[in-house]
């Protein structure tokens, strides 16, 4: 079973589609599990048909490298050998610009949201906004 429920992927989601409400836009936002399969999804209305695609990848991305995507984008600069290399080894699976944010618990990655459609860097944000109410939501459960 996976390590974050329906229910739990549900407010990543609602967290992250409040922000992007807010600011008036539109975007696609995905949850995977620890191996990168799909637990929820959402396209908000008038946002592009591509943004499920591209967030799934960012998603995937991030949870198969345990890392943002926006930092492994950088290694397009930096290591394009690693970069070339994680593109050919999965092929069509992985969108390696920002917008992907692992999910972590007690230090382990159980994993990723991937977020697209929004202006470079508000992607990320609007994962974080998501995460934080994932976060907010766990620690209600404690109690």
């Amino acid at each position: 079973p996976s390590l974050v429920s329906l229910r739990e992927a549900r407010v990543i989601i609602d967290g992250a589609v409040a922000y992007a409400r807010d600011l008036k836009l539109r975007m696609t936002v995905v949850v995977v599990d620890e191996a990168g399969n799909l637990i929820s999804a959402d396209r908000m209305e008038g946002s592009s048909l591509t943004g499920l695609r591209f967030a799934k990848g960012k998603a995937y991305a991030s949870v198969v490298l345990r890392q943002r995507t926006e930092a492994a984008a950088e290694l397009a600069k930096t290591r394009p050998d690693r970069y070339f290399g994680i593109m050919n080894m999965y092929p069509g699976e992985v969108y390696l610009v920002g917008g992907g944010v692992p999910l972590v618990l007690d230090n382990r990655v159980v994993g990723a949201v991937g977020v697209a459609g929004l202006p470079q860097g508000v992607d990320e944000k609007a994962a974080e906004a998501g995460i934080a109410a994932w976060q907010k939501f766990r620690e209600g459960m404690k109690k």
